[in-house]
């Protein structure tokens, strides 16, 4: 009997192709999402996009700005700004992950550090490794302008060099610009400022309540839209398709209803981050309520798309599962998505995760206006629309059947 009984479950299993995706296709797909996104943490793969700007004109500052640029583990935006200002500007709209600003001439030493690293206060991690990074570019391939800086503090300290002394640090140094060495020392040349945005709590709370928003919005989406299937075997949509809008109205009314039930989940969770974490929502309530109105719609369209093209409910737990597990990992409610390589970034543009956390973290966060946030709106908006119009022709195609 127990052979039997495995026998039994084994071709249950094996007959069911969606229990064989959850039980054997799901599970590595997961896996090599984070692998990709936590291995590519500690080498070249993460590559930060960085926000480059120089308030000086020399050879030592276009001697470092080529090195930086050539540094494979960062990303640096093309145009080269001309301001610390612009490039904090930069950061503060989401359009790099850290800012690195050369304000002063790096072979002499002085009061303020000649290199500044502007972190956006949601990528801690992002300022630190920049951080480093400028230092083992000092350390290394830029070694001379290092030793020319701590030269004078050295000089200082022994009473002074002797000309013969003099000339043979100035060889040197001209030998270590000609021909990189190992790393050394560079001196603490390098300050980090971290970005203050609208919202009293910290960037993580409102980055999450966002991710955590979408994420749940999905799930139950997808749960709710699953009805469409008990309804439609069970003959409800049938006798309803008799009536002049046909199948239409099943598929608008729970589109409604699904989008009015988001609103309201997401709604609770920022009263919580409002209350307990600080989070600012009151102040900027118009359009976080079109956020989430547009970021409910979104699961709601995507939902119903699944559960008209699903035959069964088991199978619709399964694909809606299955894709919500996806999206969030890829999409950035599971890991901010800067900690990703640039090609998993690329991917999770195709996930209403990442718009619905884009669209939050820029009003409550960086204090987007209406016109920088239609970027994530659009998305959102499109696919919600995009499913109910899926949901509608393949209710109607499977009536005719």
């Amino acid at each position: 009997m127990i052979l039997a009984m495995l026998k039994v479950m084994a071709l249950s299993l094996i007959r069911d192709r969606g229990a064989l995706a959850m039980a054997f296709l799901l599970p590595p797909t997961i896996f090599v999402i984070f692998a990709a996104i936590f291995s590519g943490t500690s080498g070249d793969e993460l590559r930060l996009q960085v926000a480059y700007g120089s308030e000086i004109t020399s050879d030592t500052a276009s001697r470092f700005e080529t090195a930086i640029r050539n540094e494979p583990s960062l990303r640096v935006l093309t145009d080269s700004l001309a301001s610390e200002e612009a490039v904090r500007k930069t950061v503060a709209e989401g359009e790099a992950d850290v800012g690195l600003v050369l304000r002063g001439d790096l072979a002499l030493t002085g009061d303020v550090s000649p290199v500044l690293v502007i972190i956006d206060p949601g990528k801690l991690m992002g300022g630190a490794i920049v951080s480093g990074q400028v230092q083992r570019v000092l350390s290394g391939s830029l070694a001379d302008i290092g030793v020319a800086r701590m030269a004078p503090s050295i000089e200082t300290l022994v009473g002074g060099f002797t000309p013969q002394q003099s000339a043979q640090l100035a060889a040197a140094i001209e030998q270590m610009a000609a021909e990189p060495q190992a790393e050394t020392s560079a001196g603490a040349v390098v300050a980090s400022e971290t970005l203050q945005g609208r919202s009293g709590s910290g960037a993580t709370v409102t980055y999450y309540a966002g991710a955590v928003a979408i994420l749940f919005l999905l799930f139950s989406a997808m749960q709710g839209a699953a009805t469409l299937i008990e309804e439609r075997n069970s003959g409800i949509v049938d006798r309803l398709a008799v009536g002049p809008a046909g199948t239409d109205v099943v598929v608008i009314g729970k589109f409604l209803f699904l989008t009015l039930q988001g609103t309201l989940q997401v709604a609770l969770i920022f009263v919580v981050a409002a209350f307990a974490y600080q989070v600012d929502v009151v102040g900027v309530l118009p359009v976080w309520l079109l956020i989430t109105v547009l970021s409910a719609s979104a699961a709601a369209g995507l939902g119903l798309a699944v559960a008209s093209a699903c035959r069964t409910k088991q199978q619709a737990q399964t694909v809606s599962t299955f894709a919500v597990l996806v999206f969030s990992a890829i999409g950035g409610s599971m890991v901010p998505r800067f900690m990703m390589p640039p090609w998993l970034q690329d991917i999770g543009w195709y996930t209403p995760n990442a718009w619905a956390i884009e669209a939050y973290q820029g009003v409550l966060w960086r204090d987007e206006t209406l016109t920088n946030l239609t970027a994530s709106f659009l998305p959102l908006a499109g696919l919600g629309v995009l499913g109910v119009l899926v949901a509608v022709l393949v209710s109607r195609w499977r009536l005719r059947l």
